[in-house]
């Protein structure tokens, strides 16, 4: 898919804020920018379309973002904007509601209202979703309610919308054939995340458990080395019951310690087979093993040999190469 960058890195000062501001029109919709002083300013967005959905990065020095009246009849068009934060810091405010957003947390805009967007720090960057207004408003349980609030990882649903919205992003470029399926899935899962009707909830089920089953794998590949991952801990995480996160997994043909111990095993061998200097034992407690035997006998289960016999075998498939 098509990939559109903007930047103001190779203008010269007393053109980037101008640049900026036809940047904001041109990638998103009819805004206008202010920013305490003037010079310098330095501003950078990508965007990339999946689906019906468009989906940008944007990091720039500190400013705030206002959609009034007059923006709204020069360019009407009816959107979400849905905000996730990455780096510092967001107030978002509509309809007399305020959300200061935090790194991993999201909130909504509508874009047929005016709404102000005040991006505290020098040092910010956002994921950012264009959402067709039709698409998302019919999900939502109380949609004249929900924007400018905030919604963060901190277990349930949420956490898996965030990861879920975290994933889509830093994978647009290769997500091609299956765009229409995760566009609806993220739609699902942000208003069930915001408060969605009976009927979206019902309908969304399937979806949240599929993203929570990828979320779940995700988890456990960012913490394989904690020698405590268990399903109870991987479970609060997620604000779910152990049984329940078991059952996702088994919907998605996995085994929370099938997969713990092939991937801990699959990162000792990439260790064992490069060049660091290290002890066997060292490698094996580095990525959570803290019984040796265990390790050994698992190890020579899944590939054929001890794991001081893989290290020479491949030491000297390397010497030779």
């Amino acid at each position: 898919m098509q990939m559109d960058t903007w930047t103001t890195d190779t203008l010269p000062e007393r053109d980037q804020f101008s640049y900026w501001k036809e940047v904001l029109c041109e990638a998103y919709i009819a805004l206008d920018p202010t920013r305490p002083s003037s010079g310098a300013f330095a501003g950078t967005v990508t965007a990339q379309p999946l689906a019906s959905v468009n989906v940008t990065t944007i990091a720039s020095t500190r400013q705030k973002i206002h959609r009034g009246r007059s923006e709204i009849s020069r360019m009407p068009a009816e959107v979400y904007f849905l905000n996730l934060q990455i780096r510092g810091q967001c107030r978002m405010s509509q309809g007399g509601r305020s959300a200061l957003i935090q790194p991993g947390e999201f909130s909504l805009v509508d874009s047929t209202e005016p709404y102000l967007n005040d991006y505290c720090s020098d040092d910010w960057l956002q994921y950012s979703f264009r959402i067709p207004r039709h698409l998302l408003r019919p999900h939502l349980r109380n949609a004249d309610r929900v924007t400018a609030t905030s919604v963060s990882a901190n277990g349930g649903v949420g956490t898996v919308a965030v990861e879920f919205l975290m994933s889509i992003t830093r994978n647009a470029h290769t997500l091609s054939p299956t765009a229409a399926q995760l566009s609806h899935s993220m739609i699902e899962l942000v208003a069930m995340s915001l408060g969605a009707t009976s009927s979206a909830i019902e309908a969304g089920e399937g979806s949240a458990r599929k993203a929570l089953c990828a979320s779940v794998m995700n988890h456990i590949e960012r913490n394989i080395a904690d020698p405590e991952l268990s399903p109870a801990k991987v479970a609060a995480h997620f604000g779910v019951s152990p049984r329940y996160l078991h059952r996702v997994l088994e919907e998605g043909s996995r085994s929370f310690g099938r997969t713990v111990l092939e991937e801990r095993l699959d990162r000792c061998a990439q260790d064992l087979g490069s060049a660091r200097k290290e002890t066997i034992s060292e490698v094996a407690m580095r990525w959570g093993f803290n019984d040796l035997s265990h390790f050994s006998r698992t190890f020579r289960q899944r590939f054929g040999k001890t794991p001081r016999d893989f290290r020479q075998t491949e030491a000297r498939a390397q010497s030779i190469g």
